[in-house]
C-alpha cells in the first residue's frame, strides 16, 4: 500500500492505492473520498468536487457537500443528517488500510470510512458507532457524488423468490418529487438509467432492492461499479431501497445502504462497497460493457 499528502479540491488530503485504482481522501474535512482513477488517469472528473455546494441546517449552520464519497446515517432528517463536518479527521493508518474518522457530538455517532486498497479494488468499509448514552435506530448511507453528465446504472433482480415465480420479487421507491416523465429516467429492462443533464431542472430519485449486488455509473471511457451485499430477510431504509440514485442539474449520486439496526450504546455497524473502475469504450452499447467487465 501506498500512502501520500496531496492536496485537491483545496483540501489537505492522502492520495492512497496498491498499484491499481488510486482513491484521495480528504483529512482537513468530512472524511471524503474526492477521487478515483486508474494509473492512466481513466475516471479523472468521474467523482464530482463542489466547493460551492452548500445545505443550510437550522441551528447547526451550513453544511458544505464539498463533493466525491460521504458516509451518512440513515434515516434522512436534515436537524441529524446534515452536520457540518469541516473539521479535521482522525486518521489512523493500519496494516493495509487507512482509517479515517469524525465523531459527532450532536448525535453521539462516529463515521468512518476505512480504505483498503487492492491491485484491482478498492474497498470501502462505512462503520457507524454509537458513543451517546441512548440507543440509535440507523443504517450506514454510502453515497458517491458523480459528475452530471453520465448515466447511473440500477439493476433489476430478475430471479424469482418462490418456485414458481408467482409473488413479486422487488418494487421501485420513488420520492415524492420524483415522475416518471423527468427525462432523466429510463425504466429499461433489466437495468433502470438515471441519467445526469447538467443545468436541467428539477430532480429525479428512485431505489430498489440491491439484490443482484451492484450499481454502477458511466461516463465517457470509464465504467464506475460499486458492489455490495443484500442481505434477504432484514429491514432497510426507504421501503428496502438498499440501492439508490439521484439527479440534479449539478451532479449525480450513486448510493448504497446497510439494514436498519438498532445501536446500543458503544455498538456499531458497518456497510461493505467494493470499487472497481473499467476503461471502457465509449461508444460500446451496454450489453457490450456489461461483458467486458463481467458483469452480464
Amino acid at each position: 500500500m501506498q500512502v501520500g499528502s496531496v492536496q485537491l479540491g483545496g483540501h489537505e488530503c492522502l492520495a492512497i492505492d496498491a498499484g491499481g485504482p488510486r482513491v484521495v481522501a480528504t483529512i482537513d474535512a468530512g472524511p471524503r473520498v474526492l477521487s478515483l482513477t486508474l494509473p492512466d488517469g481513466t475516471g479523472d472528473g468521474l467523482l464530482l468536487l463542489t466547493p460551492d455546494l452548500t445545505l443550510d441546517v437550522p441551528g447547526q449552520g451550513t453544511y458544505r457537500l464539498i463533493g466525491g464519497h460521504r458516509l451518512w446515517a440513515a434515516p434522512e432528517d436534515p436537524t441529524r443528517t446534515y452536520l457540518p463536518d469541516d473539521v479535521p479527521v482522525e486518521v489512523a493508518q493500519e496494516p493495509g488500510s487507512v482509517r479515517l474518522s469524525h465523531p459527532e457530538a450532536a448525535t453521539g455517532i462516529r463515521r468512518t470510512i476505512v480504505v483498503t486498497p487492492t491491485p484491482d479494488s478498492i474497498v470501502l468499509d462505512h462503520e457507524l458507532r454509537n458513543e451517546g448514552t441512548a440507543p440509535i435506530r440507523t443504517a450506514p448511507w454510502a453515497i458517491t457524488m458523480c459528475a452530471p453528465d453520465g448515466e447511473a446504472w440500477l439493476p433489476r433482480s430478475e430471479a424469482p423468490l418462490d418456485a414458481g415465480g408467482y409473488q413479486a420479487n422487488g418494487t421501485l421507491v420513488l420520492w415524492p418529487y420524483t415522475r416518471f416523465s423527468d427525462p432523466r429516467l429510463a425504466l429499461d429492462d433489466p437495468i433502470i438509467r438515471v441519467l445526469g443533464i447538467p443545468g436541467s431542472e428539477g430532480r429525479v430519485k428512485v431505489g430498489l432492492q440491491g439484490r443482484v449486488g451492484w450499481g454502477a455509473y458511466r461516463r465517457a471511457e470509464a465504467l464506475f461499479v460499486k458492489r455490495t451485499a443484500w442481505v434477504e430477510g432484514v429491514a432497510y431504509p426507504d421501503m428496502d431501497a438498499s440501492l439508490q440514485c439521484y439527479s440534479c442539474g449539478d451532479f449525480v449520486e450513486v448510493e448504497t445502504l446497510g439494514p436498519m439496526v438498532d445501536l446500543a450504546p458503544g455498538a456499531a455497524v458497518t456497510h461493505r462497497e467494493t470499487w472497481s473502475l473499467h476503461r471502457i469504450d465509449p461508444a460500446a452499447s451496454m450489453a457490450d460493457v456489461l461483458a467486458a467487465v463481467g458483469l452480464a
